[in-house]
């Protein structure tokens, strides 16, 4: 094979890099005042010799150095952490949203029991779901073992007065809500049920093993939102 390159060619080839010297890299920087703003995690490499102290001097471009790069580090940890969150909750609303449409594929409230109790257990990624209900109106009965009765004002005890959603992290599980899993949840999330001409007051309960994996600071926007479904689905069914 022929070491010459096509005429067509002979144009772009470029010159042989000689070695860099300091004053080309002073001269590229003056010439680019905003290198470092686009390379900012460059700072944290930067180590220029410190001359010895004297007396109290105070070596004022180590001080700012150090501050800057202290700066930029945390930048780049935050940076990091909101992606991370950005992607934690894309795959949460995608499981939410998987799991609505699970719900409208019930025939009957025995069936919306069921995906709601065993199916989407698997979609949300949790320990345990189940649905209570006050025992203050007619719910027809089930054969779903997660579909729970409440004595009368017990729901507010567990919720306070106003809270649509709470979610708690290394808690103590409710018997009450939970039965037979009780001794296995760790966190949880409830969220109510509210009173209609077609059930009565109740909750749903979402129960992890993980202790953090509800805590109080998260949003129960998405959570209410799958109540919200859910119940619409409750009244088409028994309507």
């Amino acid at each position: 094979m022929s070491d010459k390159l096509p005429k067509d060619r002979k144009s772009k080839v470029m010159p042989k890099k000689h070695a860099l010297r300091e004053d080309d890299v002073r001269d590229y920087l003056i010439l680019n005042p905003d290198f470092f703003d686009v390379n900012p995690d460059l700072l944290t490499l930067l180590k220029p010799t410190r001359p010895k102290q004297t007396g109290s001097v105070v070596d004022f471009q180590a001080v700012l150095l150090d501050r800057l790069q202290q700066e930029v580090a945390k930048l780049s940890q935050t940076q990091g952490s909101l992606i991370y969150a950005s992607r934690s909750n894309m795959t949460t609303q995608a499981r939410i949203h998987a799991a609505v449409l699970c719900l409208l594929e019930a025939r009957d409230f025995d069936h919306l029991c069921h995906i709601v109790s065993h199916d989407w257990i698997d979609i949300l990624q949790v320990d345990s779901i189940t649905i209570c209900f006050e025992k203050t109106g007619k719910i027809p009965t089930t054969e779903s073992g997660n579909l729970r009765h409440l004595k009368k004002g017990i729901i507010d005890g567990f919720m306070g007065h106003e809270n649509t959603a709470i979610l708690r992290g290394n808690v103590r599980a409710a018997e009450e809500i939970y039965g037979p899993a009780t001794p296995l949840i760790k966190a949880e999330a409830l969220i109510r049920i509210e009173k209609s001409d077609h059930n009565p007051s109740g909750i749903l309960a979402f129960g992890s093993r993980d202790e953090g994996f509800f805590t109080p600071g998260q949003g129960t926007e998405l959570l209410r939102f799958l109540a919200a479904a859910f119940q619409g689905q409750l009244k088409s069914l028994l309507s």
